[in-house]
């Protein structure tokens, strides 16, 4: 639960959230993406998606033939030869952890936070068996030799389960050692290796439940552990730049490998259990002679860093997953030679989606600062916008959808002409990083929001009138449907919402949420421009909804999640609410009853829009997908609790 914590709330500090699209690369061919994005196991009440989820590790089918790779959707298996994905695997409702294939290689076992063990078919991708254990989730799973164990980790216990029977076997606790996704099983599944309070590592007997013995150099938090395959040899890596290699029979110390000039995250020995490969921060992957201790070479790809590592079954290749300029990435190394074989990118860091007013388009905004446009028919993407240096942080189309102007951390406006591909006009901010853009709806001039709110116009770029009286960065700006009254919303934690005349310039109100310390993004008028919807927090969410002509608090819609984007229906009777806990509320706004959940992302839902015809909503969610809800259906979404 903390670790899930941590990661939706760094995600609320930066904003970042990331998209997903397939492609194959051969080395020496240009950098290409491939946007086809395979519609399989879609969650229910969802008709499309776009992405495939963010990726964190990797690993080898025992034949050589299967990438397997866990992404913040389920597990992607991929075909090694064509790079082309097979088949995903999906049911966890929570980050999954860890994965191990069989021995013979017919099943795949994951590790979720959720608190289940799953096992499934690999021929066929189907979910086979479910395992129910430790409520705070599992860290480790891994196959006994003969593939009739499966020994997995959780917080605080390590479990043996019978493949077979599906019943559990012994439990091994840990008392008031904690630990942690590092932990990984021996070869022959006799010992377990867990990294206990960060710097040390205990070795267990799982057979018997007894502690063997208990490495202690690491100074730093120990990131990586891996055995050599005779199990002999134990390597372990801390988030400093030191690799240990400990003999595990004795406990003691073997050698200390040094090079890395940040932190490492990943090993993997090799099949002969002669080289090991290291990986981190530094955007290098070391390969390290065991015998010698000596680096060998030296394998580099883009700027980035390399979260995971593992050698196909043969030792020829290295496969590695990372991060490089905002590009989640599969990279085939030749380990004779050190080149890379093929490039798999598989997916792109988003940070925000607009709609245009037909809504066939929607436009995406990527923390490398490209903007991707996509026919919300066919899926496939129509142009790419590049030019901003950071993530780009808004987006809003011109009335007619002739044009798109974008916000980005790089502190610029770009304003572009969404039929000819071209940018019209750049335009640079002053104080900060640009939070937010909005057009008018007359398409005459558009706004932009950092630490001031300046009004443009829209044909020849010039500054037209700014807006004064906020006092904290703006973190969203709004016009309302009738171009009149534009809508701020500004701080960190004590939230201002500020409705202000667009012709005069004139600060008109202040909503007041009366000391709710509130870290919401949430702004959304209604059709008619007479209602101004907000989003409070943080512990209970609230859903406000104020007169804008008087500035009076009209109705409270109450909800026990913490909201993070809202948006009206065309007919202005149901708004759509995306919140922390991953799922999209839809709620009447007359009764202020909750009428349907839509379950599906894995991560905070950080965007919802409605399709003109009030048919579709379409979110973007922490988990890097976006996914099309079919609002019509009844069947496929879960009833409100009554």
């Amino acid at each position: 639960m903390k670790v899930k914590l941590i990661i939706i709330f760094s995600i609320l500090g930066i904003v970042s959230i990331v998209l997903i699209f397939g492609i194959v690369s051969m080395l020496n061919q240009p950098d290409t993406f491939s946007y086809d994005s395979p519609q399989w196991h879609l969650p229910e009440g969802a008709k499309a998606r776009i992405g495939k989820g963010s990726i964190n590790k990797i690993q080898y089918s025992p034949d050589g033939t299967l990438l397997a790779v866990v992404s913040s959707i389920g597990i992607w298996l991929y075909d090694v030869h064509s790079g082309e994905p097979r088949a995903l695997l999906s049911g966890h409702t929570d980050v999954i952890y860890n994965m191990s294939f069989s021995p013979d290689g017919n099943t795949l076992a994951s590790a979720s936070e959720d608190g289940s063990i799953r096992l499934w078919d690999v021929a066929t991708g189907e979910h086979k068996k479910t395992f129910i254990g430790d409520r705070w989730g599992f860290d480790s799973v891994s196959f006994s030799p003969d593939g009739g164990t499966i020994a997995s980790v959780g917080q605080n216990e390590i479990n043996l389960w019978d493949v077979k029977t599906s019943m559990h076997k012994k439990r091994i606790w840990g008392q008031y050692h904690a630990f942690n996704g590092n932990s990984v099983f021996s070869p022959d599944g006799k010992i377990l290796a867990c990294p206990r309070g960060g710097k040390h590592i205990i070795l267990w007997d799982v057979a018997t439940g007894e502690k063997k013995q208990t490495l202690k150099e690491h100074d730093k938090r120990i990131g990586s552990v891996s055995f050599s395959p005779d199990g002999q040899t134990l390597a372990s890596a801390d988030f400093g730049d030191t690799i240990y290699l400990w003999d595990v029979n004795s406990g003691k110390q073997k050698k200390i490998l040094k090079g890395h000039k940040d932190k490492i995250f990943t090993l993997a020995f090799s099949p002969d259990g002669k080289t090991l490969a290291s990986a981190g921060g530094d955007k290098t992957i070391s390969l390290w002679n065991i015998e010698t201790g000596k680096r060998k070479k030296t394998l580099k790809g883009k700027k980035g860093y390399v979260s995971s590592v593992a050698f196909s079954p043969d030792g020829r290749t290295l496969a590695s997953t990372g991060w490089e300029n905002w590009v989640y990435t599969i990279r085939l190394w030749d380990v004779a030679t050190g080149k890379q074989k093929k490039t798999i990118k598989h997916s792109l860091n988003f940070s925000g989606i607009s709609t245009s007013p037909d809504g066939k388009t929607l436009a995406s905004g990527i923390e490398n600062g490209t903007v991707i446009l996509w026919d919300l028919t066919t899926l496939k993407h129509k142009q790419i916008f590049k030019g901003h240096k950071h993530h780009v942080s808004s987006m809003s189309f011109s009335p007619d959808g002739k044009m798109l102007v974008s916000g980005s951390w790089d502190k610029t406006v770009r304003l572009w002409d969404v039929v000819t591909g071209k940018r019209r006009k750049t335009i640079k901010g002053r104080e900060s990083a640009m939070h937010s853009v909005s057009f008018s709806p007359d398409g005459k001039t558009f706004a932009s929001a950092d630490t001031t709110i300046r009004i443009w116009d829209a044909s020849t770029g010039k500054h037209k009138q700014t807006l004064r009286g906020n006092t904290n960065y703006v973190k969203n700006i709004l016009f309302s449907p009738d171009g009149q009254t534009l809508a701020s919303l500004e701080g960190l934690m004590d939230s201002i919402i500020r409705l202000w005349n667009v012709d005069t310039g004139i600060h008109r109100q202040v909503l007041t949420h009366r000391s709710v310390r509130s870290t919401n993004q949430c702004l959304t008028f209604s059709p008619d421009g007479k209602t101004l919807a907000t989003g409070v927090g943080p512990k209970k969410g609230a859903i406000r909804l104020w007169d804008v002509a008087t500035g009076e608090h009209k109705k409270t819609l109450m909800t026990q999640q913490l909201l993070w984007c809202m948006s009206f229906s065309p007919d202005g009777q149901t708004i759509a609410s995306g919140s922390l806990d991953n799922t999209i509320c839809l709620w009447n706004v007359t009764t202020r009853k909750l009428k349907k959940v839509f379950v599906g992302h894995t991560n905070a839902v950080v965007s919802v829009k409605f399709s003109p015809d009030g048919n579709t909503l379409i979110s973007l969610g922490g988990d890097n997908t976006i996914l099309l809800w079919d609002i019509t259906s009844t069947e496929n979404a879960t009833n409100a609790p009554k």
